[in-house]
């Protein structure tokens, strides 16, 4: 699969799932934000990617690293409850780990 399609896809998923973990939380924390504004970040670096650049495909890669960390680090998987907020955080945070192993994988194929 083509990076700007992977990143395409990730940053649909942290912008959907991140609206709608912001909605469905009754305090409606900004932090909350957080995640669909880097997702709309990601969307934006989609077209450069398409043209192959590398120092945009780094970027996103670094980006896509630490906003998984950050989203996982958020979770305390000895209190884990299965809510919908932790379900979406799990789910952001893994999709951000699938695309920077398929954004690294994509680097070395065509290195």
């Amino acid at each position: 699969m083509h990076p700007y399609v992977i990143n395409s896809v990730n940053a649909l998923v942290l912008v959907a799932a991140g609206l709608l973990s912001y909605f469905l939380d009754v305090t409606k924390p900004p932090t909350a934000l957080i995640p669909p504004a880097i997702g709309f970040l990601l969307l934006a670096c989609s077209y450069h990617l398409s043209k192959s650049n590398r120092f945009v495909l780094h970027t996103v890669t670094a980006l896509t690293v630490l906003l998984a960390t950050l989203l996982l680090l958020q979770l305390d998987f000895s209190t884990f409850s299965w809510s919908w907020s932790e379900l979406l955080l799990l789910l952001m945070g893994i999709s951000c780990l699938v695309t920077a192993v398929a954004l690294i994988s994509s680097y070395f194929r065509k290195a």
